[in-house]
C-alpha cells in the first residue's frame, strides 16, 4: 500500500510537471509584471462598442500570462482556423530545414521540381529562389493563388504562371509561394510540414491537437489551412520573443528568429510616410511575417488572426476574432493594450485585478434575441418544404419543434445535416456541413477535418421570420439562417461574411409524402459537341433537375467536359457512344483507325441511317465493319473511365449501340465486359425504365413547359422513368450548328435549358411527389 502511495505522488508530480511544462506560466495579476489591469478593462469597453468580433485574446509579459479570455460560446480548449497566421508556421519549418542543411534560403525553386517544370523556363523563373518564396517577392504580376489551388497538381500551375517582375523587386502576397514552400520542405524531408514541426516545434512547446489542411497530394497547404488554440499562438509568439529558446533549450536557432523577423522588402514604396506611418501592412514584410508599427512584428491571418510581437515591451498578444476591418480592429490594440505596458514598477492593485479577472471570465458574444411564437411553431413543425430555387446545393429542409428545441435538417444530393437550436443559449454540437471559409474553392478543401464544432442558436425575427445563428467555433465565421414563411412556400437565405451583400436565397414549396412515387431520371444528351452545350447541361445540373449527363467522348469541346465534370464530381455521367458526326459546320473523327466509320475526309459519317438530304453519307450506306465498331467502343470506354471517373453507363448517340441485332450484342458484351450497363438497349425489360417525352414541335417555350409538367400527371406510381433531351444556349455559337431538317438547334435547345432549370417545373415535380433520380441510383439499387 506504502509503494502505492508513493506510485501514485510520483505519477501526480509527474503529471504537474508536466503541466507546468506544457503550459504557459501565469502571474498572479497583471500589475505584478507592471501591466494596468484598468488599460485592458478600457480595451474590453471599446471592444464591446465595435463592430469586431473577438473570439479570445491572451496577453503575455515577460513570459507570463497577464490576462486571458474566451467570448463563449469560444472556449480555451478549441482550435481556432489561423488563416494566414499559417504562414509563419510554415517559414518556421523552413527554417528547421535550413538549421539542419537540408536547403539554403538560396536553393532555386525549380531544382526542387524538374518534374513539374515548364518546357520553357525563363530567366525568372530559373533565378527564384525559397528567399523570394518567403519574402512574397516572387514577381508574379497578380496573385495566383485561387488559379493554384482549383488544378489537380498545384507546384506545376504555380511554375506555369509567368514571372512578370524581376523576383526580389516587388511585394506581391501570395499564398501560392507558401504553399511552395511546403512542398519543398515535404521534398527534402520526406514527411509533412506539420509532422515534421511536430518533435522539433510542437512537442517541445507542448502543443497538440493541432490540423493543417493538404492538397490532393497530401502536401500540406502551408499558407493557411492550419488550427491551433490561442495558448499555442501565444507559445509561439513567446518563442520568437525568447530568440528561439524554450524552458532553457534552443529550439530554433536566434540567427533565424533574427532573419525571419526583419524587414526584407517594402510593400509600397512609392507610398507617402503620412500613409505608411497609419498603417501596419506598410511596415516591410519579413518571412512570412509583417514587420507592425511600434518596432513589432506579427503573424496575420485574414479576418483578425494575429500573434503580435512586442521585443521593447517584452510582451506577446495573440487574438482570434472575426473582424471586417483588421486595421481598426490593430488600432484599438494599439490605443488600449499598447499602453497598458509600463516602463515602471506598478503597484499592486487587488481591486482592479479582480475586476479584470471577472470580466474576462465573463466575456460572451451576444445570444440572438426575440419573441416566443408558438403558433408559428406548432403551423411549421413536421413539414418538408422542397427547394424550387436555381441551386442544387440544397434539396428540401425540414423543422421540428420540441421541447424547446428547434431542429432543422438540409437535406442535399449526398448528405442530409441536422441541427439543433435553442433560443436563449448556444446549444454545443458538431456537423460535418462545411460553414463559411476563405478558400472553399480549393480543391480539397477541409477534407478529413470534420466534424466541426458548432454551437447553434435560435430566436423570431417577427412573426414570419425564423432567425437561425449558427456559429462554427473553430474557425471565425458565423452563418445566420433565415426562414420566412407564406403559407405552403418557405424560403431560406443564408448569410455569412462572404455574402452579406448577396445571401443566397432559397425558395421553397411544402413537399408531402407520396406513397410508391414514381422516379424520374431526367437525361442531358451530348456533352462535348459545342461549348455551348457543356455550359447548359452543367447549368441543367447545378441550377436545375437534370440527373445524368451523356458524354460525347470523340467531340472537339471534350477537353472542356472533362474540366467542368471534374470540378462536379457527384454528377451521374453515361458515355454517349457516337459514330457519327451530324453536324454540317462541326464535326469529330473517330478515336481509333477504323476506316470503315469514316468518310472521305475522315470524320464520322453525319447520320447512322438513310437519309435523303445526306445521299450516301450514313453508316448503313457504307460497308462498315462490325470490328471497327468494337474498337471505336473499347476506345471511347477506356478515355472517358481515364477522365471521367464517375462514369457510370453506357448509352447511343442516335441509336449507335443497337442499330442492328449484331451492334446490339456487340454492346451487351462489351458493357458486361467493362461492367458498365447499357442503359439504351433494353432498358425497360433489363433494368425497368421506361421512357417518357412529349411533343415539343410548333410550341413557344410557356407552352413548352406546361407540356412537361402535364407529362409528369402520366408518370405512374411504382415505376421508373427517363426524360432525354438535350439542353444548349441560344448563342451565336449554337445558332451556327446544324443539319439539314434541324435548323432550330439554338432555340429548341435553350427552351430544354429553360424547362430543367423552372422553378414552374421544380415546383410541379416536388407537389405530385417524383422522386428525381440517375442512372447510378437505379443501378445501384439493383446490385
Amino acid at each position: 500500500m506504502t509503494h502505492f502511495r508513493n506510485t501514485l505522488v510520483l505519477f501526480l508530480l509527474a503529471i504537474q510537471v508536466f503541466a507546468q511544462t506544457t503550459s504557459l506560466p501565469r502571474s498572479s495579476t497583471p500589475e505584478a509584471e507592471d501591466v494596468s489591469s484598468q488599460a485592458i478593462i478600457n480595451f474590453l469597453d471599446a471592444a464591446a462598442k465595435t463592430n469586431h468580433e473577438f473570439h479570445s485574446i491572451m496577453i503575455l509579459r515577460h513570459g507570463k500570462v497577464v490576462a486571458e479570455g474566451w467570448w463563449n460560446p469560444y472556449r480555451a480548449d478549441l482550435k481556432h482556423t489561423l488563416y494566414s497566421v499559417s504562414k509563419s508556421f510554415t517559414a518556421t519549418a523552413v527554417g528547421f530545414a535550413v538549421a539542419e542543411n537540408k536547403l539554403s534560403v538560396e536553393d532555386k525553386v525549380i531544382s526542387f521540381f524538374p518534374e513539374d517544370a515548364p518546357v520553357e523556363i525563363s530567366p525568372y523563373l530559373a533565378d527564384l529562389r525559397i528567399k523570394h518564396l518567403l519574402s512574397m517577392s516572387v514577381g508574379q504580376a497578380t496573385d495566383p493563388t485561387g488559379d493554384v489551388n482549383r488544378e489537380e497538381n498545384w507546384v506545376r500551375k504555380f511554375l506555369s504562371i509567368p514571372i512578370a517582375y524581376e523576383p526580389g523587386t516587388k511585394f506581391l502576397y501570395n499564398s501560392a509561394a507558401t504553399y511552395t514552400l511546403s512542398a519543398i520542405v515535404q521534398k527534402v524531408t520526406g514527411q509533412r510540414i506539420a509532422d515534421y514541426l511536430k518533435p522539433r516545434l510542437f512537442d517541445p512547446l507542448g502543443i497538440t491537437g493541432i490540423d493543417w489542411e493538404t492538397d490532393a497530394k497530401g502536401i500540406n497547404t502551408g499558407g493557411w489551412g492550419l488550427r491551433l488554440k490561442t495558448e499555442d499562438m501565444a507559445k509561439f509568439g513567446q518563442l520568437f520573443l525568447q530568440k528561439g529558446q524554450w524552458q532553457g533549450k534552443q529550439i530554433l536557432p536566434a540567427t533565424w528568429i533574427e532573419e525571419a523577423s526583419t524587414a526584407k522588402i517594402d510593400q509600397d514604396p512609392a507610398a507617402p510616410q503620412v500613409k505608411k506611418d497609419s498603417s501596419d501592412w506598410l511596415q516591410g514584410y519579413c518571412y512570412q511575417m509583417w514587420r507592425s508599427r511600434h518596432n513589432s512584428y506579427r503573424a496575420d491571418g485574414a479576418f483578425g488572426q494575429y500573434i503580435l510581437v512586442l521585443p521593447e515591451h517584452d510582451a506577446v498578444i495573440a487574438v482570434t476574432s472575426e473582424s471586417s476591418s483588421m486595421q481598426n480592429e490593430l488600432n484599438l490594440v494599439w490605443k488600449y493594450i499598447l499602453s497598458a505596458f509600463s516602463k515602471e514598477k506598478l503597484s499592486a492593485n487587488a481591486k482592479k485585478a479582480k475586476e479584470l479577472k471577472a470580466r474576462l471570465a465573463a466575456l460572451a458574444l451576444p445570444l440572438p434575441a426575440g419573441k416566443t411564437n408558438a403558433a408559428q411553431e406548432a403551423a411549421v413543425t413536421g413539414k418538408t418544404f422542397g427547394i424550387i430555387s436555381s441551386d442544387r446545393r440544397l434539396e428540401s429542409f425540414r423543422l421540428d419543434f420540441r421541447n424547446g428545441v428547434c431542429q432543422l435538417t438540409l437535406n442535399t444530393d449526398s448528405a442530409t445535416h441536422a441541427f439543433q437550436f435553442t433560443p436563449g443559449k448556444w446549444e454545443k454540437a458538431e456537423t460535418d456541413k462545411f460553414g463559411p471559409y476563405l478558400v472553399a474553392r480549393a480543391k480539397h478543401n477541409r477534407v478529413g477535418l470534420s466534424p466541426f464544432k458548432i454551437a447553434e442558436s435560435y430566436r423570431w425575427a417577427d412573426d414570419k421570420t425564423l432567425e437561425l445563428t449558427l456559429r462554427y467555433i473553430e474557425s471565425p465565421h458565423t452563418e445566420t439562417i433565415r426562414c420566412t414563411f407564406d403559407g405552403e412556400y418557405a424560403s431560406l437565405d443564408f448569410e455569412n461574411s462572404f455574402n452579406k451583400s448577396i445571401a443566397l436565397h432559397l425558395k421553397g414549396v411544402e413537399k408531402k409524402p407520396v406513397a410508391n412515387a414514381p422516379k424520374l431520371i431526367i437525361r442531358g444528351d451530348d456533352m462535348g459537341f459545342s461549348h455551348s452545350a457543356n455550359e447548359a447541361l452543367i447549368k441543367s445540373y447545378r441550377q436545375g433537375i437534370e440527373t445524368s449527363i451523356e458524354v460525347i467522348v470523340p467531340s472537339p469541346w471534350f477537353p472542356e467536359t472533362v474540366k467542368i465534370l471534374n470540378r462536379n464530381p457527384r454528377v451521374d455521367v453515361g458515355l454517349h457512344f457516337a459514330i457519327t458526326s451530324e453536324w454540317d459546320n462541326v464535326k469529330w473523327r473517330p478515336l481509333t483507325d477504323c476506316p470503315s466509320l469514316r468518310n472521305a475526309d475522315g470524320y464520322f459519317y453525319p447520320m447512322i441511317f438513310k437519309n435523303r438530304n445526306y445521299p450516301g453519307q450514313a453508316v448503313v450506306d457504307n460497308p462498315w465493319k462490325l470490328e471497327d465498331i468494337e474498337k471505336e467502343l473499347r476506345a471511347q470506354i477506356v478515355m472517358a473511365r481515364k477522365y471521367i471517373p464517375q462514369v457510370s453507363h453506357i448509352s447511343g448517340h442516335m441509336m449507335s449501340t443497337a442499330f442492328t441485332p449484331e451492334v446490339k450484342a456487340l454492346a451487351q458484351r462489351l458493357a458486361k465486359e467493362y461492367n458498365l450497363p447499357m442503359v439504351d438497349v433494353d432498358a425497360e425489360k433489363t433494368l425497368a425504365i421506361s421512357y417518357t417525352g412529349f411533343d415539343m414541335r410548333n410550341k413557344t417555350t410557356e407552352q413548352r413547359i406546361r407540356a412537361f409538367i402535364d407529362m409528369l400527371d402520366k408518370l405512374e406510381a411504382g415505376k421508373t422513368y427517363v426524360f432525354v433531351e438535350h439542353p444548349g444556349i441560344d448563342n451565336d455559337e449554337l445558332r451556327a450548328i446544324y443539319h439539314i431538317g434541324y435548323e432550330d438547334v439554338a432555340q429548341g435547345r435553350q427552351d430544354v435549358t429553360t424547362i430543367f432549370t423552372s422553378e414552374k417545373v421544380k415546383e410541379a415535380i416536388i407537389r405530385k411527389g417524383i422522386a428525381l433520380v440517375s442512372y447510378e441510383d437505379v443501378l445501384s439499387a439493383k446490385k
